[in-house]
C-alpha cells in the first residue's frame, strides 16, 4: 500500500550548487521549457530528520561506518529515521531501503539569472580596514513542485534477511531484541532500559529458523503514530541555509492511496504554468476542482488541502489506512 502525494511550494534558494569562483550558484536544471531552479531530496531530508528530532522527539539513528561510508545501522526499533530513510548500503548486515521516496523540488518558473551581490564592508571597516570581500550569488523566488510517495505497508516493519540472529521460540520480546543488536555487532549501543522501553512498540519479533530471517513488526499505533508525525512534520517545514530560514511548508498539497504514482503532479504542473503565464491568481479551489474532476473520470480519489486545513486532511488520511485499524 502507497499513499503518494504532490506538494506546491513557495519559496527561494533551498540549497545550493558548488560555486564557481566567488559565485555561490543554485542548482539548476535545463529542461525544454527553460532553466529550472531545484533542492535536491537529500537537502529536502535532512531538513525534516532535523524538525522532527527537535519537534516531534524522534531518535536519533545509531551511526557507523560501513563499506568506507558513513551511514546509519540499527534497526526500525531504536529510530522513526531509520524507519523511513533506511541506510545506504543494504548488505551485509543492514538492511532497509527507504519508506519515504522523494523525487527533486523543482520551480515552475524559470530562473533568468537573478544576482545578489555582497561584500563583508561594514565588518571590514569595524576591523580598521578599507577592502571588502566580495561574493555573488545566484538568486531566486518561486514555485516549486514536489512529488513524493510513502509505502505504508513497510513502514514498521523489517526484515533481517542477512544476519542470522539464532533466535529461539523460548526467548522472550526483550532477549530477542538483545540477540538482534548482538548479531548486528551493536549490542555495546544499548541498554537494558532501552531494550525494556522498546519492548511496548513491539507487536512481534518473529524468527524462520529454515531461511534464518527476522521479522520486526511494530505496533498498529506506532505505526500509526510515525507516519502522522511525518505528514505533520512535512507539513511545517523549513531549512535553514545563509542566516535566513527558507520556507518548506507546502500552500497546497494533494494525496492519494489510489494512485500507485503521482501522476496527477502533471495536472497541478499545467494549471500553475497557465496562471503564472496569465500573470493570474492561483486560485486553489479551482486547482482543487480540477484534479479531483481528473481522478474521477479515472475512478480514484485524491485528497487536497490548503495549509490552513492541512492537519485536518492528515487526520482523515491516517483514518482511511485500513491496515493502521485495532
Amino acid at each position: 500500500m502507497k499513499l503518494t502525494g504532490v506538494f506546491v511550494i513557495e519559496t527561494g534558494v533551498v540549497n545550493r550548487g558548488d560555486g564557481i569562483g566567488n559565485i555561490a550558484t543554485v542548482k539548476k536544471l535545463t529542461t525544454p521549457e527553460g532553466i529550472k531552479v531545484f533542492f535536491s531530496p537529500p537537502s529536502y531530508k535532512r531538513a525534516l530528520w532535523k524538525a522532527l528530532n527537535k519537534h516531534k522527539n524522534w531518535s536519533l539513528p545509531m551511526v557507523t561506518k560501513e563499506g568506507g561510508v558513513v551511514q546509519r545501522t540499527g534497526t526500525i526499533i531504536d529510530s522513526e529515521e531509520f524507519d523511513f530513510a533506511g541506510t545506504m548500503i543494504v548488505s551485509p548486515k543492514y538492511e532497509r531501503e527507504c519508506t519515504l521516496l522523494v523525487d527533486n523540488g523543482i520551480s515552475i518558473n524559470n530562473y533568468y539569472g537573478d544576482m545578489d551581490f555582497m561584500t563583508n564592508m561594514a565588518l571590514s571597516k569595524q576591523y580598521g580596514e578599507n577592502e571588502a570581500n566580495i561574493i555573488n550569488k545566484e538568486n531566486f523566488y518561486g514555485i516549486y513542485i514536489l512529488p513524493f510517495a510513502i509505502e505504508i505497508d513497510r513502514v514498521g516493519i523489517q526484515h533481517i534477511k542477512t544476519v542470522d540472529t539464532k533466535i529461539e521460540d523460548t526467548d522472550d520480546l526483550e532477549t530477542k531484541i538483545k540477540k538482534i543488536y548482538k548479531a548486528l555487532k551493536l549490542e555495546e549501543k544499548i541498554t537494558d532500559e532501552q531494550v525494556k522501553e522498546w519492548t511496548g512498540i513491539l507487536e512481534s519479533i518473529n524468527y524462520d529458523k529454515k531461511n534464518k530471517t527476522t521479522e520486526i513488526v511494530l505496533t498498529k499505533k506506532e505505526r500509526k503514530r510515525r507516519l502522522k508525525d511525518l505528514l505533520e512534520g512535512m507539513g511545517e517545514l523549513s531549512r535553514r541555509i545563509e542566516g535566513s530560514e527558507r520556507n518548506l511548508s507546502p500552500f497546497f498539497a494533494a494525496f492519494s492511496l489510489t494512485y500507485i504514482s503521482p501522476k496527477y503532479l502533471m495536472i497541478i504542473k499545467d494549471f500553475l504554468k497557465k496562471k503564472l503565464s496569465e500573470g493570474g491568481y492561483l486560485d486553489v479551489e479551482e486547482l482543487s476542482n480540477e484534479i479531483k474532476d481528473f481522478a474521477s473520470k479515472e475512478g480514484k480519489e485524491i485528497m487536497v488541502t490548503d495549509y490552513i486545513n492541512y492537519k485536518q486532511v492528515i487526520e482523515e488520511i491516517i483514518n482511511k489506512i485500513e491496515i493502521f485499524k485495532e
